[in-house]
């Protein structure tokens, strides 16, 4: 079942731009099983609607998971608040 839509959501354009700029996995470890799109749809929504990490709609990632590439994201400097 496919989850319910945001307007935060990005598009396929914005995908696109942006996929290129994630950090790959890990070498050596697990594959990576979580949609990236989906934690980056996350951390937007939860940037725009300034909600607690823990109250993120429960069809993103664990609140857990984003919370923690958004800290990746954010010490790396791919993302400003």
């Amino acid at each position: 079942m496919a989850r319910k839509s945001y307007p935060i959501d990005l598009t396929d354009m914005e995908w696109e731009i942006l996929a290129p700029l994630i950090l790959p996995a890990k070498e050596g470890g697990h594959p990576r099983t979580t949609d990236m799109r989906e934690i980056c749809n996350a951390i937007y929504y939860h940037l725009k609607t300034a909600c607690q990490w823990n109250m993120l709609p429960g069809d993103f990632p664990p609140s857990s998971t984003v919370y923690s590439y958004y800290r990746i994201y954010f010490i790396n400097g791919l993302l400003l608040e």
